[in-house]
């Protein structure tokens, strides 16, 4: 049976990922995104940017903020959204711990 797509993405990660419970506070710097127009209808716009969304982000309690690029936007429900980031500087920082905080 072939690997579903979440598996498969798992699979394909670089790093592996930690539990975070942190608060997260991201800024973006973009005045406006601009881009070409892809569908609309009553309900909203779908369009493609044509370049990176950049953004800072705070993780409380740890220093220094990070710079990333904001890279997917999902709709978890009940009028939540989750909002993923890579950091354009990958650093330990962003882990904490004894190395990091």
């Amino acid at each position: 049976m072939a690997a579903s797509r979440a598996e498969t993405s798992i699979e394909n990660r670089r790093d592996p990922r930690h539990e975070l419970a942190d608060q997260v506070t991201i800024r973006f710097e973009a005045g406006a995104i601009v881009g070409p127009g892809q569908n609309i209808s009553q309900q909203g716009v779908f369009f493609t940017a044509l370049a990176s969304i950049p953004v800072t982000v705070q993780i409380a309690g740890r220093e220094p903020a990070l710079r990333g690029e904001l890279v997917r936007v999902e709709t978890m429900g009940d009028g939540r959204v989750g909002l993923a980031v890579r950091f354009v500087e990958p650093s330990p920082q962003a882990l904490g711990g004894a190395d990091g905080r």
